[in-house]
């Protein structure tokens, strides 16, 4: 008696993605912060509270922490993205696939021999969908499983259009018809998303314009914070004691800006497309904005007390 075979269980690119990536930020992790000591842990800040939080504001612990998470999230949002930019490409070119096929089925072709020949043709990555559903109905597969399995992983729009083509196969003498109206239809819902899309452009810009404008207030709130922590210092009086240091204030900002810049982000990914992953790229993007401008701000608080005497 011969034992049953066992499935060999295949590790998906974006679970492989996530496992490598997950293990490299925390090597990195590890290294700057164990092996290296890029980090000054002397440096910690006491949040007053029922359970008081000890925050570390020096900012190469805080850079290690951004290089963490661009490491962590980056690999894997930008396969998912791709992927879903794949999708798209396969949205934007249902209508013309529709279109040729209401043709090819008014010329007298069966749907069957009409998605054979289509799977000919140059449709960017939807040709390979058609191909793979066109060897599954040589196989004896019925036309309405075929599309919906081959298509089953695609956008809900494409979904929605590719079972109207197994309504056509089934209508008989409609098909043509059936395929043109779909066509059609769309060519308008693909030209309304367009327009959609432009619209929401402009608060895209207004997030990141935002972001800028708290790093530049920054800047100055970091130069007024210096100019009164010195002054109050050489005075000698009581508020020295109460008062942040400049590089308190700066990690303080430091990680308000991070907190500020992360669910703007995602915003932006569900105002585009819908999908956080671009917004976790926005992010991925920003944060290394970010760690650029606070590990460099000391130089522009200099420019600034030096222009801006007070």
């Amino acid at each position: 008696m011969t034992k049953p075979l066992k499935r060999r269980r295949v590790v998906s690119k974006d679970t492989l993605t996530l496992v490598s990536s997950s293990f490299t930020a925390l090597l990195v992790l590890f290294a700057n912060l164990i092996v290296f000591k890029v980090a000054d842990y002397t440096k910690m800040l006491v949040i007053a509270g029922p359970l008081p939080i000890l925050l570390p504001y020096d900012v190469n612990f805080i850079n290690t922490l951004v290089l963490f998470v661009f490491i962590l999230v980056t690999p894997y949002a930008l396969i998912k993205y791709m992927n879903y930019r794949r999708k798209r490409k396969v949205e934007l070119l249902i209508p013309i696939f529709l279109y040729d096929l209401a043709g090819l089925v008014r010329a007298g072709y069966t749907v069957p021999k009409a998605l054979e020949i289509e799977s000919e043709k140059d449709l960017g990555p939807l040709t390979d969908l058609i191909k793979k559903a066109v060897t599954r109905i040589i196989l004896g597969e019925n036309v309405s499983r075929a599309l919906s399995e081959t298509f089953k992983d695609q956008t809900l729009i494409t979904r929605r259009f590719i079972e109207t083509v197994a309504e056509a196969h089934e209508s008989g003498g409609r098909a043509a018809q059936v395929l043109s109206g779909a066509s059609s239809h769309a060519a308008r819902l693909e030209a309304f998303e367009e327009e959609r899309r432009r619209s929401l452009k402009v608060y895209v810009s207004i997030i990141y314009a935002s972001i800028i404008i708290f790093m530049v207030a920054s800047a100055f709130l970091l130069f007024f914070n210096t100019t009164l922590y010195e002054t109050v210092r050489r005075g000698g009086g009581r508020l020295f004691t109460i008062l942040l240091t400049p590089e308190q204030m700066k990690g303080l900002l430091y990680y308000t800006t991070l907190f500020i810049a992360a669910p703007s982000c995602i915003a932006i990914g569900k105002i585009r497309s819908g999908t956080i992953v671009e917004g976790v790229l926005h992010m991925a993007f920003l944060y290394i904005i970010i760690a650029l401008f606070y590990t460099n701000v000391d130089y522009l608080v200099s420019m600034l007390m030096s222009f801006l005497p007070l």
